[in-house]
């Protein structure tokens, strides 16, 4: 049995045809039936049953148990690919969200320096988006390492998460507002406010669904972002409140930031995340070591 003879027999299962399948690899249909027939030998199964036609090929139910595993095989060895990959580049790609990459820019800077030091600052690649998006591109292998946020306590089967910070979310509202002379607020108390936000990348929508189904109304939405600077540009000119956690800090005079009330109600929590079949090099330890302090 080869490798190849796996990722033959996976494109068969799914184009139900065995041209297709050597056209798609670009080799001699015998060669396909051939490397079926290593799989049944290997197995002392069957696996395949031909019919008169090319349109009649069925799967047995050992057929069926095989493609189960061979998907996460095939899986299984393009990570390992990539990962191998990685550490001949020793390059280590850290993904930050724009709220965590402002609000620990000190540890981060304190993070980059020792890596220079220590290593090569050229070996480190930053990338920039929301945390749901990050997610996402460490479990594809696209990045290293990431700081995430993430409503309450994160869990995932993929990945390690270590936490570092919990934080509240709280009302961000521009002081010509008449909300603004409040001490604090009620979700409730925004039915009639027009909201500005962060897009569906990050986290803060996860909670002001949470909260919105919680006070029984639906936001109206005057703008969504993915900038954080343009967001309060938009809260500061009185054309929406939004729902941050309270770790974002604004040096506008104009931006009241007002504590929720309501209970129960999510929180934000801020982790250093990767892949739980991801050995970390010495660089990356080193990061996470910092990073987590």
């Amino acid at each position: 049995m080869q490798i190849n003879d796996l990722k033959y027999y996976n494109e068969l299962y799914n184009k139900k045809n065995f041209t297709k399948v050597a056209k798609h690899f670009n080799i001699s249909q015998p060669s396909i039936s051939s490397a079926i027939k290593r799989l049944e030998n290997f197995f002392q199964v069957k696996l395949v049953i031909r019919g008169n036609t090319q349109s009649e090929l069925v799967f047995t139910q050992s057929g069926e148990q095989l493609h189960q595993h061979t998907v996460s095989i095939l899986n299984e060895l393009n990570s390992a690919k990539h990962e191998l990959d990685h550490l001949k580049s020793r390059t280590t790609t850290i993904g930050l969200p724009p709220i965590l990459k402002n609000a620990y820019f000190t540890k981060i800077a304190i993070a980059a320096r020792e890596f220079d030091r220590q290593f090569n600052i050229n070996n480190m690649a930053i990338y920039e988006a929301g945390s749901n998006y990050l997610k996402q591109a460490l479990m594809a292998g696209e990045i290293d390492i990431a700081l995430l946020g993430a409503l309450n306590m994160p869990q995932d089967d993929e990945l390690l998460i270590i936490p570092f910070i919990r934080a509240n979310f709280c009302v961000y509202i521009s002081k010509n507002n008449p909300l603004s002379k409040k001490s604090h607020l009620y979700f409730s108390d925004l039915q009639k406010q027009a909201f500005v936000a962060l897009d569906s990348s990050f986290v803060h929508n996860q909670a002001i669904k949470k909260m919105s189904q919680q006070a029984g109304f639906r936001p109206k939405y005057f703008m969504k972002t993915n900038d954080i600077h343009f967001l309060m540009n938009l809260i500061s000119e009185n054309l929406g409140v939004a729902i941050l956690t309270d770790i974002v800090k604004t040096t506008a005079s104009d931006i009241v930031v007002l504590p929720l009330l309501d209970e129960p109600q999510p929180f934000f929590t801020g982790s250093i995340a990767f892949r739980k079949n991801h050995l970390l090099t010495n660089e990356e330890k080193m990061l996470v070591d910092t990073l987590s302090k």
